[in-house]
């Protein structure tokens, strides 16, 4: 007796274990079906999409459509970053529809999209930006001087005397230079009543912008002494009838001059035009050019005497 009821236990048992089999593979079976069903409409929905856009045309911005609305402008935009400097071409524009409330003052239109085809931009641009006239240039009218003067500076230009005092000559507009001033006077001891030299030398300005360098050959009169005749060699060389202390013009000879235009601060362009003021025996001055990119102020002393040349042991 007990031997049969295990049997009947077993067997139902095992019936229990195939039916949920037999679930579990038919619930299986039923979300692959909803799977199936569900990308057949994904699908169809984006055929219907496609269809619809391929319907109206092609043509139209979409963006259009969606930013549609009273105020909304079509406006020029850029297709890619643009750089300082960079000329603008015709592959770097599109437009796009704007609603008015992201409008931006100074935006260029759709129909002024041609207008903008070689300019230079002087801001730089990123793509999708607004394109606006203050960000862009022709550089018509703006190769004057005073369009390159930085803000709040002064433009003072030098004539140099000696190339030695510009670097050779060789510093170009852009380049960042330091000014060195020299005064030599005398002083005398108050105890001794001797004169001494009083050399200073001391920077007057640091990275400062080159504007411009211009060289030019020009006519230089030889000194005459007091009687009027010529002390140059050159100028002895031929005859001379000059009087009053004044030379001939063709006893004169030709040298390169050399001038070169600074961006200082008003304060230290009155300084610079102080020390040019002066004889060249009394103050001089010289151009120090600066390593591209290095903007550090100088460090340390700036101002050295005769006493620092020659120290007293």
């Amino acid at each position: 007796m007990g031997e049969l009821q295990e049997r009947r236990y077993s067997k139902g048992r095992s019936a229990h274990v195939n039916r949920s089999i037999a679930a579990a593979t038919s619930g299986s079976s039923r979300n692959r079906g909803v799977l199936l069903l569900a990308c057949a409409f994904g699908l169809l929905s984006a055929l219907l999409v496609f269809a619809f856009l391929n319907g109206r045309g092609g043509e139209k911005d979409l963006s259009g459509e969606i930013f549609a609305g009273e105020g909304a402008e079509t406006v020029v935009v850029l297709t890619r970053n643009v750089a300082v400097g960079e000329k603008i071409t015709s592959d770097m524009l599109t437009t796009r529809t704007i609603p008015a409330t992201a409008l931006l003052p100074g935006r260029v239109k759709d129909s002024e999209m041609s207008s903008l085809v070689g300019k230079v931009a002087t801001a730089p641009m990123f793509a999708g930006e607004q394109v606006i006239d203050a960000k862009v240039t022709t550089y018509v009218g703006q190769d004057t001087l005073a369009y390159k003067v930085p803000q709040g500076m002064r433009a003072i230009s030098l004539q140099v005397p000696h190339e030695a005092w510009i670097a050779a000559g060789l510093p170009q507009p852009g380049d960042r230079v330091d000014i060195l001033g020299i005064t030599t006077l005398s002083k005398v001891d108050p105890l001794t009543g001797e004169e001494k030299p009083n050399v200073v030398a001391g920077y007057i300005a640091q990275d400062v912008e080159v504007l411009a360098v211009a060289q030019t050959v020009v006519k230089t009169v030889p000194k005459v002494d007091g009687s009027g005749n010529a002390t140059d060699t050159a100028a002895a060389s031929g005859p001379s009838t000059a009087t009053s202390g004044a030379v001939k013009q063709e006893n004169a000879t030709y040298e390169k001059a050399i001038s070169i235009t600074l961006a200082l601060p008003p304060d230290l362009a009155a300084k610079v035009a102080l020390i040019d003021a002066m004889r060249d025996d009394v103050g001089q001055y010289r151009i120090l050019p600066r390593q591209k990119g290095d903007a550090d102020p100088i460090t340390g002393k700036q101002i050295w005497t005769y006493d620092d040349l020659f120290p007293v042991r």
